[in-house]
């Protein structure tokens, strides 16, 4: 038969969410593989965020280890189902599943792997279990579906297994996998119910580890850099830093990032609440609007910031009312939160009656969950007659939210 596609694998394998498997999380060393030979360093990132000051080295985040290496040769172990495994395969990928009987739901997993071992030429499979030979065997021999077909299954009786791949890649969650080129290296590494779109692109030859690579430093520069973003702001508000640091940062941020809207509302948000420069504010503002002319997020957050950040010296109500009108008009007037700015729009402007008609209308759209008791609260504000119009509200958080 052909070589198993990419749509086909996604189904055995039980697709899920891609961003599950970019999250990062730092570790304090990388276990050292007896044997272990690497190919020559990996090019230099090609996306500006990923090779950023704020991209961390890629040796401290877990989900990079050994990506790109050559993998140790096959560490032996008890078959209990298929042929003893000498060499890596060199036609096609080799995906290692790693389980135990104890772990609840393995089993469907085992059958679509042992599936996929069948119907592919290309791709070479096999299971790796630990725990009590009897339960492994039992867990083969029930397998569900109606046809379910064992994979190639190896007993780490001895944890070399473990000690060759798990350790050195920190994988805490089983059933994990371990995915390998045609050249014997690692490729991608994780949790099985994060790994469905790696492993179909691996299986349909459009993977690339530099590419993976990339992709996982440019989320965690991109964490890294909200967090210095976010810490520059409080340093500038305890005096501990300047408005002009703190704007050259958000610059920095945005050159490197130019579609992200929200660095650019960060910066407007500094110039208006921290530098008292409510002019350069608002026109630069208003080009935010001209970039993200469809984007009602951040036409809403520049309306609601306008309002509703602390120590603004002038607010521009027409701008927030521009801004509060389009984000609605993109939604159909249909969205409680955006809803929620147009009533504190027409509240600061001092016409309580228009406030209290649209936030009417965001209360009936809102979530009955913590999400919506903001919403509700700001109509409690307008109608209950401890506040004047153009009053500010006091900052709100639901006792419901944890």
């Amino acid at each position: 038969m052909n070589s198993i596609g990419p749509h086909r694998l996604v189904r055995l394998l039980k697709p899920v969410m891609l961003g599950g498997f970019l999250a990062a999380s730092p570790v304090f060393g990388q276990t050292a593989v007896p044997g272990q030979t690497t190919r020559p360093s990996a090019a230099p990132p090609t996306n500006e965020m990923a090779s950023s000051r704020f991209a961390p080295d890629s040796g401290t985040i877990r989900e990079l280890q050994m990506i790109g290496e050559a993998a140790p040769p096959p560490p032996g172990g008890t078959m209990i189902k298929g042929d003893p495994i000498t060499d890596w395969n060199t036609t096609g990928p080799t995906i290692l599943l790693f389980w135990s009987p104890f772990v609840g739901g393995t089993g469907t997993h085992l059958a679509q792997l042992g599936d996929v071992g069948v119907k592919s030429k290309k791709i070479e499979t096999l299971s790796i279990a630990s725990g009590p030979r009897s339960r492994v065997e039992d867990t083969l021999d029930n397998l569900p579906g109606r046809a379910p077909i064992a994979p190639r299954t190896i007993l780490d009786d001895a944890g070399r297994w473990r000690q060759t791949f798990i350790e050195p890649l920190g994988l805490t969650t089983l059933p994990a996998v371990v995915a390998l080129d045609d050249n014997g290296e690692v490729v991608y590494h994780g949790p099985m119910n994060t790994a469905s779109m790696a492993l179909a692109k691996i299986s349909a030859d459009t993977w690339s580890a530099d590419g993976y690579r990339d992709s996982v430093l440019e989320y965690n520069a991109r964490q890294q850099a909200s967090i210095a973003l976010s810490e520059i702001r409080g340093r500038v508000r305890r005096g501990q830093a300047t408005t002009e640091e703190a704007i050259a940062l958000a610059e920095e941020l945005i050159e490197l990032d130019p579609r992200n809207g929200g660095r650019q509302v960060s910066k407007f948000d500094i110039l208006l609440a921290n530098a008292d420069r409510s002019d350069d504010a608002y026109a630069y503002g208003r080009e935010i609007a001209t970039r993200f002319p469809d984007n009602y997020l951040i036409l809403n957050d520049l309306a609601w910031n306008t309002v509703s950040l602390p120590n603004v010296p002038r607010r521009d109500l027409d701008f927030a009312l521009e801004m509060s009108r389009r984000a609605n008009a993109i939604q159909g007037y249909t969205d409680h939160s955006v809803l929620d700015t147009l009533g504190r729009v027409w509240w600061m402007r001092g016409d309580a009656d228009e406030a209290i008609r649209w936030q009417l209308k965001a209360v009936a759209r809102a979530f009955g969950t913590w999400h919506g008791d903001s919403t509700r609260a700001n109509l409690d504000a307008y109608t209950n007659g401890y506040l004047k119009p153009g009053e500010m509200p006091p900052p709100y958080r639901s006792p419901r939210r944890r």
